[in-house]
């Protein structure tokens, strides 16, 4: 296939999805210098690293950048750039100058939006983004069926997340037309799922990387999500000053404190102190070893063996004390 084709067909692609009436051709296509572009200022995409982004560095060095980005124009005179942030990033290591740009002009901040998430979903497969990614791609789809009335049953998972209630998926009503069918179908997920990742775009900065790093999962990310930015964010620092890891009870203690009274950074050092107490055990099994058993208590009863080891323990300590 041709350079001037394929970019004709990836012009075509990107300009449907906003319904665009005119398709771009070919004079469409400019060489925008490269230190006029920026990254789009809200991009919720992790850019190539690695072994990944050394490999597109290499091509763009041997046949230069076939696909052409696309940038909203500014009245700065800079572009923002809506489709291409891992290309631009290999071109600036491969030293381009210059960048094959299909330049936007007068778009609302959803239609710009919408341009960064639908053109990175064509070149990456759903179930490659990580967590958060997953999140910001599932609340675009989300806003446009809720835009069209077709919510109900969607809201009521996520209602049931704010209640605290954790619905299992009931086969029987699986293919029900509603929000679910139109979302978890595309994405293979479950309303409840659809409802948790959701969630995930309400997380600070901070607890989005952990989540993303594996560092906690799902159910804690939810109910954190619920405590105010501010607070989820001393608590984060909190956990990090006193080398302290959340278990799933400890978020859904402190989502169901917060629903209560909102939390303050007071109740939160002083429950993040109590979880570094350590745990006083009130009664604790002890065995004796089978020779010193036979050695001392052969002959005796249980209870006999009870009391002489509680007056045998009462010498010791106060012996232990008068040295």
């Amino acid at each position: 296939m041709n350079k001037k084709l394929m970019r004709r067909e990836i012009t075509d692609a990107v300009d449907f999805l906003l319904d665009d009436v005119g398709i771009a051709e070919q004079k469409d296509i400019q060489n925008i210098e490269i230190n006029l572009l920026e990254n789009y200022h809200n991009h919720p995409f992790t850019l190539y690293t690695g072994k990944r982004l050394e490999d597109m560095v290499e091509s763009i060095k041997e046949n230069g950048i076939l696909n052409p980005i696309i940038a909203l124009k500014k009245e700065t005179g800079s572009y923002e750039i809506l489709s291409g942030h891992n290309r631009v990033n290999a071109a600036r290591l491969a030293d381009l100058k210059t960048v094959p740009c299909i330049v936007k002009e007068n778009l609302s901040d959803k239609e710009a939006y919408t341009y960064v998430i639908e053109t990175n979903l064509m070149q990456r497969s759903f179930s490659d983004l990580l967590p958060t990614e997953k999140a910001v791609v599932l609340k675009l789809k989300y806003e446009k069926i809720a835009s069209q009335g077709k919510r109900n049953d969607l809201q009521k998972e996520i209602n049931r997340l704010n209640d605290g209630i954790a619905k299992k998926e009931n086969k029987k009503t699986k293919d029900k037309v509603d929000s679910r069918k139109n979302i978890g179908k595309e994405y293979n997920l479950s309303g409840a799922s659809i409802a948790r990742y959701l969630r995930l775009n309400e997380l600070s900065d901070s607890w989005k990387q952990d989540v993303d790093n594996e560092k906690i999962g799902l159910t804690v990310a939810v109910d954190l999500s619920y405590l105010p930015k501010e607070i989820q964010e001393y608590l984060y620092q909190k956990c990090e000053k006193l080398e302290l890891s959340l278990k799933p009870s400890d978020a859904k203690t402190l989502h169901l404190m917060n629903r209560q009274e909102e939390l303050s950074q007071e109740m939160i050092t002083s429950y993040l102190l109590n979880l570094k107490k350590p745990k006083i055990k009130e009664y604790q099994n002890i065995k004796l070893s089978q020779s010193a058993y036979k050695k001392f208590f052969q002959n005796e009863s249980k209870e006999a063996v009870g009391e002489i080891i509680e007056k045998a323990l009462e010498m010791y300590f106060r012996e232990k004390e008068g040295a």
